[in-house]
């Protein structure tokens, strides 16, 4: 339940959501998270004012979160004639011991390459950045590991060996210092494909595993147990068609490592009707349940599609004139994606919606889980529109 009260000169707005699972044999556990202030991405040099970005490389490590690359229009929307830039940026947010956070100024802050829509994932020893799409050379197949040297005050960056494939928009999730890959944008198609890179081994290559179950992108993945060992969770997605019109998905899949098959689960659900979601956020909490935050359901995505492929077969400049016209008040009136928040019980495979997030959801970027922080870096609130902000919410744990 959402409320707000005032200090002096600063508005504070939390929302509360409360998840009760029988998450142990003798407990049952009552997980409570307070959404608190957004934390401003500060305006780094050379910038005019803080856009924001969506599909920046996110995670922890060495108590810092960075947030690096990722895409925005500095200079108008697309459909104004802006173009889309992409950042090479670092940002690099400390943890206090008093559990606040402040922003780090770090030396030579930026990534090798400007680049966006990539894949990332935390693991001991740093931030996997995987593919995405550079500003000059198209969909990237590269991987490197970003980690943050506190006594330098510096990122420090390791090449990895590169992808089998470009992709852009897939989903990387980890299990210890395994990664694992799939799904995404290849230069020609949507991708089904999904890869296995085992850092403990000797000479670390990437391996193919069993396809996803369907060709999508921008799906979200979550590593979280399955009552008996970790597995990854892959929920939602879209997949591009040749029509311009694409296929929208509410699936909910679990890839077991055990046995390297790929199981189907109930769709993604407020526990009555399904619903189709791509581009949303997620993480792990407790010892078996995955929140669902956010995303795009499609509704709105598929006018906007249906807009542009009907302005290409225009036959008269009248006709696209008067479709290109009415796309545009679509888009000036969108009113930000779905704030809807989902809870899947891995174990009972169970999904219910167990609230809202407290302000304009923020998609295409990647949730990250620090301590008992959920931290939602940038990301698109509407189409083309950046939030310069971190959602940060705190996961209160409670026995009854």
């Amino acid at each position: 339940m959402p409320f707000r009260f005032t200090l002096p000169g600063l508005t504070l707005f939390i929302a509360v959501i409360v998840i009760s699972s029988q998450s142990f044999a003798q407990h049952k556990k009552t997980n409570t998270v307070t959404w608190l202030t957004p934390i401003t991405l500060p305006v780094l040099q050379g910038m005019g004012r803080q856009l924001g970005v969506a599909g920046a490389f996110a995670g922890v490590h060495n108590g810092v979160l960075l947030i690096a690359g990722g895409a925005n229009f500095p200079d108008g929307m697309p459909w104004q004639g802006g173009k889309k830039l992409h950042r090479d940026d670092i940002y690099v947010l400390q943890k206090e011991k008093n559990d606040t956070f402040k922003w780090i100024n770090a030396k030579a802050a930026h990534l090798e390459q400007q680049i966006a829509y990539g894949s990332s994932t935390t693991i001991p020893d740093g931030v996997v950045c995987i593919g995405g799409e550079t500003e000059w050379s198209g969909i990237s197949k590269e991987a490197f590991i970003m980690q943050w040297n506190a006594e330098e005050k510096h990122v420090l960056f390791t090449s990895l060996p590169p992808l089998p494939i470009p992709l852009t928009n897939a989903f990387a999730a980890s299990i210890g210092k395994i990664i694992y890959v799939g799904g995404g944008e290849t230069v020609e198609k949507v991708s089904d494909a999904f890869f296995m890179l085992n850092l403990a081994s000797e000479h670390p290559q990437w391996q193919v595993l069993a396809p996803l179950p369907a060709a999508m992108s921008h799906s979200v993945v979550v590593t979280q147990s399955n009552g008996s060992h970790p597995c990854i969770y892959v929920m939602g997605g879209r997949t591009a068609t040749a029509s311009g019109i694409s296929e929208l998905h509410n699936t909910a899949f679990c890839f077991d490592p055990a046995i390297n098959k790929w199981k189907s689960l109930h769709p993604i659900s407020d526990g009555r009707e399904s619903t189709t979601l791509s581009a949303g956020t997620g993480v792990a909490i407790g010892a078996t349940d995955i929140l669902l935050m956010g995303g795009d359901k499609g509704n709105l995505f598929h006018k906007i599609e249906t807009f542009n492929a009907s302005i290409a077969k225009a036959t008269t400049d009248k006709e696209r004139q008067t479709l290109q016209k009415e796309k545009l008040e679509l888009l000036h009136n969108h009113p930000g994606f779905s704030r809807d928040i989902y809870l899947y019980h891995t174990v009972d495979d169970t999904w219910r919606k167990i609230g809202e997030l407290p302000s304009y959801a923020q998609v295409t970027t990647t949730a990250v889980k620090w301590g008992n922080d959920i931290l939602i870096p940038s990301g698109e609130i509407k189409p083309g529109v950046r939030a310069p902000t971190i959602m940060v919410g705190k996961i209160l744990f409670q026995k009854r």
